[in-house]
């Protein structure tokens, strides 16, 4: 989120919309019909690489907030109709008009055949006058000039209604996410709704540009029927039954589009969703070395989706090819049924009806069969969307009273979501009150404070909350941008208040580390910081918040003892900033009960005891735990974590350019490699060949047919009677039909196999690269790449592209034709060619880098979206949805504002690529009247439709060509990120791993010197420490003091430039073995636990390496036995079904299955209650004798049991030595560390 003068500043140097200015311009008409508005675009994309302040600000038409309203408003009216009656409700002014402007279409496309019989007539009759021909010829200059300007119209109208319906769509799915309630997020997943806006949404984009052939292409063919019977008479009918044919097999390909796009997007869904999962838990996913089951589980989704897509492009390519060989086959059977009938058939005749059935090619067996797949395309879409949409939103049945603000009611209320509930909760929480919430893992106590706040549904009882609250969640939720944004979050700044909240979070002593400061740029998820300083950030963005309520679920988890101590004492407790105000804290730190008001004991999801401090000491247990944490509270100062020092990684002189790096659009065209890379990668350069070969072959059987056709019909009678004519051109159609039937299926087979490889190359490329990467790249650009680049790879580049070459080949053979019967033609390919290429190139350069800039722009959409879902709870309880939506509408604009001058650019190229050909078509028919006693009449007449035809097919080609480029831009992200240096290439010199090795587990640090990266300073400053084999290792400090650098020293998660010195175990370097044999070795239980949406036994076994009974020993190790019936039981999204401390037992019990000699224990109790604390402990001291254990320590109970302590200061080791040594030494070590 930026910052308000940001925007506004961003906002003032944008370019008023030109179009809007052309049309209000006395010459509009003359703008809008050749497109002179675009000019200044085109030249400045050009002279350079053009960026987002080079764009025109969108028009009031297009504005994502207008196109909201719009649909909103007609949802609301009618809530119970379909995604498309919405949208037909919404736009069908919009869409009527663009449909309006074919009947001038077809009206010159229809009079061009015509016009081509009277010339023809002209030519052949010496009689005739020759002005006749002379004003047929520009009459047909005329219809061609109008069929091109009102082509280009149609298309921008079509494509703009297209674009209204996806931006409406996109904003309202996000606006409806923001009002799902939080059961409702169980029955979709991340990738589902990714997928809603980077695919099926835009399908309504693809059918607004053919929808209107679904009518028009049968009007015209019974136009052109009416006419060719004129022409013909009886045979025409044979033809049109060839045509009728053709009607039926589109409604069966319907059928298994729709079949084969409802499997695509179930597997893309879950593809999506697996990536999303391993860039949220990149780290872990490489400490658990789990790339290769992970690698298998995606190449498994993606296998599936391809052969989904595989089929789909089978029934294209038949499509195709039936498209391709069409008009020879029409052709064909009307030749016969004229030859079998007797009539002897004149060129005029003939020629003039292959020029009208022609001019039904495209839209019959192109146009009105891709209009058929994209409506069985959006249908599925459709559906997905209403699905979305039907979902349950967030009704609380939470009542606001008229007391005092603050206060807090239930009376026996029931409330649940998904398999969390709670049950007869009865509060009477008054204004100002302190309470504290306590009990074990998995009693429901995150569920009482979301209960609290609406997200849980009331089933039973009342509820009644008054006043506004605020939150602070147990994973704290940060998004990207500077730590002022997260703070204030929406909020208008005000320094003093600002300044206070800093100081009592103690957050200053961090910012004053940041060259930044507070405008310090942090990455999504604050990949950058530590999880103390994102907890105390999350609690800063509550207490900015003037709330009447505070929610905080276990914030001091993160944090150590001294500082929850300050932070409790400032934040929370009755001496706080907020003392007057209600504030509600579950903490596992019970050493705060007497601090309390009033404290409530949850025991699975039932209050079981409530009431003073005093009361609940009553209780046996909670007074253990009491004495417990009382008798170590001096003690557990040892773990002297504070915020002061400079040198952690979070701390580096951070800047908005050295974590999250801007998106890059590489200039230029796309490089041949790429092109080579897919085309390639399914049967290497002889298929390659083999495929060209196919092209050709093609093409010449095809304009072989027509000039054997030719040669038929200029003989007499008695010829033309001879069968071997017939049998001839029988064998020609065939052929014809055959091979374009074989190359079409072959061409799909190829680029879809390539498209294939690039994006295994890249998710291989991703899944291995460095922990850089991801914290350099938000999770929306990298799904980007996954979802859009990869389903135009699939989908619209392969269709594109085999139109492109099939189409240039076409051009190529009727430039052929139409010289070999009249070579003077070829004149004018000398100006017109050296022209269309300029133009192109002209054109391309800006093409090019607005389609870039879309893709650029599109990237912060789905990075918003993926953020906003994991914040969800976060946004609601601040009530900033309508800030989110507008910063959602933002990004939906910068998007549209290049988009919509990528399509604008489009229709410029085009007009005046049909101009030139408009002359090409003139000048061959003045030619040829002038030249006509020189040449057979027939030839002419092949030459002059082939010209017709050339006037459609020319601009086509060039402008799909440009297209296809463009689409290439995709090919190029996705290869991008297909380059980048994987951790294991990054090592230095490899040794075998030698047999058992580790032999005992021995550790030394010999002047160990580690880094970040390159450029910052050493977080690691030359330690040397021994560590004997078996023994337990507490490793305590502040926050920046070094000791998480020790485990990712250990697990070499940095690049080898940024370490110096050595890690040896059991004598041999870590450095010189190979990183998947090191990591295989090592085991870790980490802080924050990452579960997959897989079954329970793919959480805990992967690679299938254990037996049932192993799986069942080791969850009832960690008490969860009872929890589960099965291993095959689902774990949700982010293991949303089970409670963080269940999370952290699976970890536990992933730990006892691997069993190495060295075990890394990462604060894995920070989030757990005592009791599980001690299961955790008991598992470590009887499951874990045998290994050397390395334990980041968070309470005093998981160092007292260690062999050695150290203690990490700036870097360097502070002191080692005995636990009881260390106590002694423990007043001089707290009044050294500043508390």
């Amino acid at each position: 989120m930026s910052d308000k003068n940001t925007k506004e500043n961003s906002s003032n140097s944008r370019k008023p919309n030109a179009l809007d200015h052309a049309e209000s311009s006395i010459f509009r008409w003359f703008h809008v019909i050749f497109w002179t508005w675009i000019n200044p675009i085109l030249t400045t994309g050009y002279k350079k690489q053009l960026n987002e302040d080079d764009l025109y600000e969108v028009s009031a038409k297009d504005e994502c907030y207008y196109l909201l309203n719009r649909l909103e408003s007609h949802w609301m009216k009618n809530p119970d109709l379909r995604t498309e009656k919405i949208l037909i409700k919404t736009f069908w002014k919009n869409l009527i008009y663009s449909g309006l402007v074919l009947f001038p279409y077809i009206a010159a496309k229809v009079a061009q055949p015509l016009l081509l019989k009277e010339i023809v007539l002209t030519i052949n009759n010496n009689d005739r006058p020759s002005y006749i021909g002379y004003i047929c010829a520009c009459g047909l200059g005329l219809s061609t000039v109008i069929q091109a300007i009102i082509h280009q119209q149609y298309f921008f109208r079509t494509v703009r209604v297209g674009s209204h319906a996806k931006i409406s769509l996109s904003s309202i799915i996000y606006k409806r996410l923001l009002s799902l309630s939080t059961s409702s997020l169980t029955e979709t997943t991340t990738g589902q709704i990714v997928n809603l806006i980077s695919n099926d949404v835009g399908k309504f984009e693809e059918l607004s540009i053919s929808i209107h052939q679904i009518w028009a292409a049968p009007l015209e063919a019974i136009i052109v029927f009416i006419l060719i019977w004129n022409q013909i008479g009886l045979p025409v009918l044979f033809g049109y039954g060839v045509l009728l044919i053709l009607v039926p097999l589109q409604l069966i390909f319907s059928k298994q589009f729709a079949k084969n796009r409802k499997n695509t997007v179930e597997w893309s869904d879950k593809r999506i969703k697996i990536i999303n999962e391993i860039l949220v838990g990149c780290q872990i996913v490489k400490m658990y070395q789990w790339e290769e089951a992970l690698e298998n589980v995606v190449y498994n989704a993606r296998q599936n989706e391809f052969k989904s897509i595989r089929n789909a492009s089978r029934i294209r390519a038949i499509n195709m090819g039936i498209s391709f060989a069409a008009l020879p086959l029409i052709s064909l059977a009307l030749f016969f049924g004229s030859w079998l009938m007797g009539q002897v058939l004149s060129p005029a005749n003939i020629f003039t009806a292959l020029s009208l059935l022609s001019n039904l090619r495209d839209p019959v067996t192109v146009s009105l069969p891709y209009a058929i797949e994209k409506l069985s395309e959006s249908r599925i879409a459709a559906k997905r969307i209403n699905q979305f949409m039907e979902l349950c939103q967030r009704n609380q049945k939470v009542k606001d009273v008229n007391g005092i603000l603050g206060n807090i009611l239930m009376n026996k209320a029931s409330f649940s979501w998904g398999l969390s509930e709670l049950n007869d909760i009865d509060l009477n929480i008054q204004n100002g009150s302190l309470v504290g919430i306590i009990g074990s893992t998995g009693s429901y106590k995150s569920s009482l404070l979301l209960a609290i706040l609406g997200e849980m549904s009331l089933t039973k009882g009342t509820s009644h909350i008054h006043g506004q609250i605020a939150y602070v969640s147990q994973i704290p939720w940060i998004f990207a941008g500077s730590i002022r944004e997260n703070i204030l979050f929406c909020k208008s700044f005000d320094e003093e208040k600002y300044a206070y909240i800093l100081e009592a979070c103690q957050l200053l002593s961090d910012l004053q580390t940041f060259t930044a400061g507070d405008m310090t740029i942090i990455g999504e998820r604050g990949v950058n910081l530590s999880g103390g300083q994102k907890a105390r950030i999350s609690l800063a963005r509550a207490l900015y918040t003037d709330a009447d309520i505070y929610l905080f679920d276990d914030p001091l988890a993160a944090v150590d003892h001294n500082v929850a101590q300050k932070i409790f004492k400032a934040c929370i407790s009755n001496e706080s900033i907020i003392k007057t105000k209600t504030r509600l804290l579950v903490t596992h730190q019970i050493q705060f009960l007497t601090e309390f008001d009033h404290c409530i004991l949850l025991n699975n999801g039932q209050i079981e005891k409530q009431g003073s401090p005093i009361e609940l000491l009553s209780t046996d247990h909670i007074a253990k735990s009491y004495e417990h944490q009382q008798f170590h509270t001096e003690e557990t100062k040892l773990r002297a974590e504070s915020v002061t020092d400079p040198s952690n990684k979070q701390q580096q002189q951070l800047d908005r350019t050295s974590i999250v790096k801007d998106e890059i659009s590489i200039d230029g065209n796309v490089n041949i490699k790429i092109w080579a890379k897919l085309f390639t990668s399914a049967y290497g350069v002889i298929g390659l060949i083999f495929l060209i070969f196919l092209m050709l072959l093609a093409e010449g059987i095809y304009d072989a047919t027509n000039k054997w056709l030719s040669i038929w019909l200029s003989k007499d009678f008695n010829e033309q009677r001879e069968n071997h004519y017939a049998y001839i051109y029988l064998g020609l159609v065939l052929g014809t039909l055959l091979i374009s039937l074989i190359r079409a299926d072959y061409f799909f087979n190829v680029i879809l196999h390539g498209a294939s490889v690039l994006h295994n190359r890249m998710f291989k490329s991703i899944l291995y690269t460095s922990l850089r990467f991801y914290e350099s790249n938000p999770v929306g650009r990298i799904l980007s790449r996954f979802s859009k680049d990869q389903q135009i790879l699939d989908e619209l580049l392969p269709t594109t592209f085999y139109s492109t070459v099939e189409s240039l080949i076409m051009v190529l053979g009727s430039i052929v034709i139409v010289g070999m019967a009249n070579p003077w033609v070829l004149l004018i390919l000398i100006p017109i060619i050296p022209v269309f290429l300029w133009l192109r190139r002209y054109y391309l350069r800006t093409s090019r880098s607005l389609k870039r800039l879309e893709s650029v722009t599109r990237s912060p959409i789905y990075a918003l979206f993926s953020s906003s879902l994991n914040g969800l709870i976060t946004i609601r309880a601040f009530h900033v949805e309508n800030e989110f939506l507008n910063l959602f509408i933002e990004k939906i604009n910068a998007n549209s504002r290049a988009s919509f001058l990528f399509h604008c650019t489009s229709r410029w190229f085009g007009i005046r690529l049909d101009l030139m050909t408009c002359c090409l078509t003139v000048f061959t028919a003045i030619l040829s009247i002038v030249l006509r006693h020189q040449m057979e009449t027939s030839s002419i007449a092949l030459a002059l439709s082939y010209c017709i035809s050339l006037t459609g097919v020319f601009q086509w080609t060039i402008r799909q060509s440009a297209e296809t480029e463009n689409f290439m831009t995709s090919a190029e992200r996705i290869d991008e990120y297909s380059h980048l240096c994987s951790e294991d290439s990054l090592s230095q010199g490899k040794i075998i791993q030698p047999a058992n090795w580790p032999y005992e587990g021995r550790i030394q640090f010999e002047n160990y010197k580690l880094k970040y990266r390159p450029e910052l300073e050493h977080v690691l400053k030359g330690i040397n420490l021994e560590i004997i084999p078996q023994n337990k290792i507490g490793i305590i400090g502040r926050t920046g003091s070094g000791k998480s650098s020790i485990f990712q020293g250990l697990f070499r998660l940095t690049e080898p430039s940024t370490v110096e010195g050595k890690i040896l175990i059991d004598g041999i370097d870590i450095h010189s073995i190979n990183l998947i044999d090191l990591r295989s070795i090592l085991n870790i239980i980490p802080q924050s636990p990452v579960l997959f949406s897989n079954s329970l036994r793919y959480n805990l076994d992967p690679f299938l390496q254990y037996t049932d009974e192993q799986l069942w020993n080791v969850l009832d190790a960690v008490q969860l036995k009872t929890k589960f019936d099965n291993l095959d039981i689902q774990v949700a999204e982010y293991g949303s079904n089970l409670s963080v401390g269940e999370c952290q037992l699976i970890c536990v019990a992933r730990a006892m299955l691997k069993q190495s000699k060295i075990l890394l224990i990462d604060e894995a109790t920070a989030h757990v209650d005592r009791k599980t604390d001690e299961i955790i402990q008991n598992i470590l001291r009887e499951k874990f004798r045998n290994q050397t254990i390395l334990t980041i320590a968070h309470r005093l109970n998981t160092i007292m049991d260690c062999d050695q302590i150290v203690i990490m200061d700036k870097g360097f080791i502070q002191d080692y030595g005995l636990p009881k040594d260390l106590l002694v030494k423990q007043k001089d070590f707290s009044e050294e560390s500043s508390f």
